[in-house]
C-alpha cells in the first residue's frame, strides 16, 4: 500500500464509505507500519496529505539533490519517516483543533493462531406450525410438541417427527407447517407417511399436517436429503423453491437448490425420479445428478456420491472444488460472512475435514497449500489470494 493509498482509505473510513475488507487492510497497515491511531476530520485529512507529501518530498531531495514526485516514491523506504511525521503532524493539528473526534480505529486484523475459534454447527430449526406459532428446536425437550388438525408433532433427539392421529381426524391438505434450518444448523424429520427427510444449514421444509389427495407434495429451499416411503398410488412430490419440481415414487436423492448458487443439483442414490421444469422433463438413474440452470434441459452428468452425501454424513470433501464454492459451505455450516481479495476463478482444492471440527484447522490445512491466506475478525472472513 502506497503512502497515497493509505490516506485514501483513512478519508474513506472517516466519511463511512470503507468496505469491511478496506477497513480490514487499513487497521493491518497501521499496526504493521507502527503507525498510531488517528482521530481526524476530513479537513485534517487534506491538510496531512498535503504537508506530508511536502514534507516526504523536500526530505528525499535534500538527499538526493533532485526532484521526486511522492506518488513514485518507494512507501517501504519512507515508512519509518511517514510514520513519525504522521505522528508529529497529527499533534500539530491537534494543539489547535477544535474539530470534533472520529472513532479510533482500532487494529482487528490478528494471525490465526491468535484469533478464537468458530466451532461448527450443529442441530438448530425453528418449527413454524401452521396456526402460525414458532418453537425453537435447540431448547426444546423430547417429546410430544404440538397436536391438533390431524398431527402430532413429536421431538426426538436432532429430530422430529410428524404423525396423522387418526382417519376420523380432520383432515386438511392445506395447512402447511415449515422448519427452517438457520446458518450453521441441521436437522432431520419424519413425515406423517414416514418419508425421513434431513435438511442442510440455511434451508427450509414445508410440509402439510396430512397428505391427503393424489399426491405428497413438499416444498424445499436449500438442502436436503430424501428417503421417501414408497406408496406406488401417491406420488411424493419436491417443489424446488418455485422453480422445478422432483417427482418419486419411493426413492432416496439429495436435491441442492441454495438461493446464492446458479445451478440445482438432484443427485439419485437410490430408484428413479423425474425432474421436471416448466419446460422439461429429465429422468435420472442411480449414481447419475441433473443440473438444472433454468434455462435449458437439465444436464446429466455421473455423481461423485461421496462428496455429495458428505454434508449429510458430517464431511466436507472437497475434489477440485473452486475455493469460491468451499467458502459458501464453509459459511452456511460456520455461520460466517466471507469476502474475497485477488482473483480466485483458478484457486482450486482437494481434501477432506470433519464438519464437528472447528473453523480454524480447515482453514490453516487450506492454507498450507501457499495459494491463499484467512484473516479473521469476529464471524467475518477474508480470503487473499497469494
Amino acid at each position: 500500500m502506497t503512502e497515497t493509498q493509505y490516506l485514501n482509505f483513512c478519508e474513506k473510513y472517516l466519511k463511512g464509505l470503507c468496505s469491511p475488507e478496506e477497513e480490514n487492510m487499513l487497521d493491518a497497515y497501521q499496526k504493521e507500519n507502527g503507525l498510531f491511531d488517528l482521530n481526524l476530520s476530513g479537513d485534517e485529512v487534506r491538510r496531512l496529505r498535503e504537508t506530508l507529501s511536502s514534507r516526504l518530498t523536500q526530505s528525499m531531495q535534500a538527499q538526493h539533490g533532485k526532484k521526486f514526485n511522492v506518488v513514485w516514491l518507494n512507501w517501504k523506504i519512507i515508512a519509518p519517516i511517514a510514520a513519525v511525521l504522521l505522528v508529529t503532524i497529527y499533534l500539530a493539528v491537534h494543539q489547535f483543533s477544535s474539530y470534533k473526534q472520529k472513532p479510533v480505529l482500532t487494529a482487528k486484523v490478528k494471525p490465526l493462531n491468535e484469533v478464537k475459534d468458530i466451532i461448527a454447527g450443529s442441530a438448530n430449526a425453528v418449527l413454524t406450525l401452521s396456526t402460525g406459532e414458532s418453537i425453537k428446536l435447540d431448547g426444546s425437550k423430547n417429546g410430544l410438541i404440538n397436536t391438533g388438525n390431524s398431527t402430532s408433532i413429536s421431538k426426538s433427539g436432532n429430530g422430529l417427527v410428524v404423525s396423522a392421529l387418526g382417519k376420523d381426524s380432520p383432515a386438511n391438505n392445506e395447512l402447511l407447517n415449515k422448519i427452517t434450518i438457520p446458518r450453521g444448523g441441521k436437522y432431520n424429520i419424519t413425515l406423517p407417511d414416514g418419508t425421513r427427510v434431513w435438511l442442510n444449514s440455511s434451508s427450509s421444509l414445508s410440509f402439510p399436517n396430512t397428505f391427503e389427495g393424489p399426491d405428497r407434495k413438499v416444498m424445499l429451499t436449500g438442502e436436503a436429503y430424501f428417503e421417501v416411503a414408497s406408496n406406488k398410488q401417491k406420488p411424493f412430490k419436491v417443489n424446488v423453491a418455485g422453480k422445478q419440481e422432483v417427482e418419486v415414487l419411493g426413492t432416496h436423492f439429495n436435491i441442492s437448490a441454495f438461493e446464492e448458487d446458479q445451478n440445482i443439483t438432484t443427485t439419485l442414490l437410490e430408484g428413479a425420479v423425474k425432474v421436471n421444469t416448466s419446460k422439461f422433463q429429465t429422468l435420472i438413474k442411480p449414481g447419475e445428478m441433473a443440473v438444472n440452470n433454468l434455462k435449458t434441459k437439465p444436464r446429466i452428468v455421473q455423481a461423485d456420491l461421496d462428496e455429495v452425501m458428505a454434508w449429510k454424513n458430517d464431511m466436507f470433501i472437497f475434489n477440485n472444488e473452486n475455493i469460491t464454492s468451499i467458502m459458501k459451505k464453509i459459511s452456511r455450516w460456520y455461520d460466517v460472512d466471507v469476502t474475497y481479495e485477488g482473483d480466485m476463478t483458478t484457486l482450486n482444492f482437494e481434501g477432506n475435514y470433519s464438519r464437528s471440527k472447528g473453523l480454524k484447522s480447515l482453514l490453516k490445512n487450506i492454507s498450507l497449500t501457499d495459494k491463499v491466506r484467512f484473516v479473521m475478525a469476529e464471524r467475518r472472513i477474508t480470503v487473499i489470494a497469494k
